[in-house]
């Protein structure tokens, strides 16, 4: 779910350059190029085994041209990996604290799940070595840690330009929240209206079912 509403919340222009950090096997690379023919995407995955499966989805679907994954730890990524410096860093990252929580035995899990190689504040130290000034950010992350990204989103000079919080349903406390961030900006910060998931008669809303149509 979460990739899929973070890729319906990217509109890029003619020309972009695309940094998915954690890219799994790939899904918001594929959503992304399917949708927008005209942009570069690098995917970034630690994980040998699915950085593989990320490959072959995008030779499968004919985007190697236009979408590379690159099988590294973000921190030893730098802008000559990436032919230049990013107009846009995407990410569904690690979203609950290391120590925190049961661990998955799985480690692969693990790793998608807790801040074992890669925080909150080191994952914008990448960012903003990474992205152009003036280069955006989106995200989405768990809606009860809100104060730690944007602790770490300051620490590194990122400004908040909206958020927006999606909820199972009305009346529902906020699960998790999407945002947008802007490198060296000092601007405001618009809140987008909420996000449901489902109606009172748990089907998908119209908004979240749209989202899965190409």
């Amino acid at each position: 779910m979460d990739p899929v509403i973070l890729a319906s919340h990217v509109s890029p222009f003619t020309g972009c350059k695309i940094i998915d950090i954690g890219c799994g096997c790939g899904i918001i690379p594929l959503i992304l190029g399917f949708r927008y023919r005209d942009i570069q995407i690098f995917g970034v995955e630690l994980q040998a085994q699915l950085a593989e499966f990320a490959i072959k989805n995008m030779e499968k679907n004919k985007m190697s041209d236009r979408i590379r994954i690159l099988n590294k730890d973000i921190r030893d990524i730098t802008s000559s990996h990436t032919q230049g410096h990013a107009d846009i860093i995407i990410s569904n990252p690690p979203y609950k604290k290391k120590g925190s929580g049961r661990l998955n035995p799985d480690a692969q899990k693990a790793m998608a799940r807790h801040e074992i190689h890669l925080d909150l504040a080191q994952f914008f130290s990448s960012a903003d070595m990474l992205l152009k000034p003036r280069g955006k950010i989106f995200l989405i992350f768990p809606a009860d840690r809100l104060s730690d990204l944007f602790l770490a989103m300051h620490s590194r000079n990122f400004q908040l330009e909206w958020i927006r919080f999606v909820h199972t349903k009305k009346n529902n406390t906020a699960k998790l929240i999407l945002l947008s961030g802007i490198k060296n900006y000092q601007g405001s910060c618009t809140i987008h209206p909420p996000l449901y998931i489902y109606d009172s008669n748990n089907n998908a809303t119209i908004e979240y079912a749209a989202m899965f149509k190409p």
